[in-house]
């Protein structure tokens, strides 16, 4: 398979899972279950393969507990979560092109948690992008923004995308003497143990009701969503790169928002167009130029003055 196919298909398969959370919380099933569902049928798909190795690494998770689950917690159990329940009251399309802004977030946490400086064309980026968040939460209107009538949908979607955003920036803590296979399946496990009181306190689909349809979207998540992404994405990024790989996921609105307007009939309003332009020309300033320019000043030869 193309190199490049181990970067696409994970974004194909996160597109889908925004399109089918949104149908299966239109017919009904809550967001516990799902995200409870989906992350324990993922969890026990993965232990065959994983235990091995988590019993060969049980000193190194000992050690490093703390850290697990915190990623755990903020990669498996919040953004997840979050995103279910953003997606019971604001469309597909306003959850990816929130989800969009991820860079930009991406840098202010590496920023504010690691004390990674940014230069001005990542912070002119930054500031682009949270007005193109802004013109699709307030709907394109001033009268909207002024008396802050934010979607609580969208407001949901936007603290699952912090969440991904400071999971992403601390991963660079990921213990290096861990197996991939034994840090993803620790963290998932962690993940799916605080959702398991949500699911009993908050959850109110009875597990009866779910249909054949419902069962095989679950298992969609968990198989595609959850591990085939997974898995692909990290072989693409040893194959390609991550600076390569950073550049996939900008076609995760493109597809989630093509397959909403196909299978969800939604549409897409002047609001939408501008937040769009303006989303996508803050990440190109914040990455594609600053990465441009960060290329071109390392190529400069040094002049010494003698």
């Amino acid at each position: 398979m193309p190199a490049f196919m181990y970067l696409l298909l994970p974004v194909a398969f996160w597109s889908g899972n925004y399109i089918l959370g949104r149908l299966i919380v239109s017919n009904g099933i809550d967001p516990y279950t799902i995200s409870f569902l989906r992350w324990s049928l993922a969890c026990l798909i993965m232990l065959p393969f994983a235990y091995k190795k988590l019993w060969l690494e049980r000193k190194i998770i000992a050690k490093n507990w703390p850290l697990l689950t915190l990623f755990g917690w903020l990669g498996i159990c919040n953004y997840n979560l979050f995103l279910y329940i953003g997606l019971t009251s604001t469309t597909v399309t306003n959850a990816v092109l929130l989800n969009s802004i991820m860079p930009v977030m991406i840098l202010i946490a590496s920023r504010l948690l690691l004390g990674n400086k940014t230069s001005w064309l990542q912070n002119m980026g930054i500031f682009i992008s949270t007005v193109g968040a802004i013109t699709i939460v307030s709907r394109g209107s001033l009268d909207t923004f002024l008396h802050l009538t934010i979607s609580q949908g969208d407001l949901w979607i936007i603290t699952a995308a912090v969440s991904w955003a400071i999971y992403s920036v601390m991963i660079v803590r990921r213990p290096k003497e861990m197996s991939l296979i034994g840090f993803f399946t620790s963290t998932a496990i962690i993940g799916t143990l605080f959702q398991m009181p949500l699911f009993f306190i908050f959850g109110e689909t009875q597990l009866t009701d779910l249909t054949t349809g419902n069962l095989g979207t679950i298992l969609y998540m968990a198989l595609f969503a959850s591990i085939g992404a997974f898995l692909c994405w990290n072989t693409g990024i040893q194959k390609l790169g991550a600076a390569t790989a950073g550049q996939f996921i900008h076609l995760l609105p493109v597809f989630s928002i093509a397959l909403s307007v196909i299978f969800l009939g939604e549409s897409l309003f002047r609001f939408h167009y501008m937040g769009i332009l303006l989303i996508f020309s803050g990440i190109f300033v914040a990455t594609m130029l600053h990465n441009k320019r960060e290329s071109h000043n390392k190529k400069k030869p040094s002049v010494t003055i003698r």
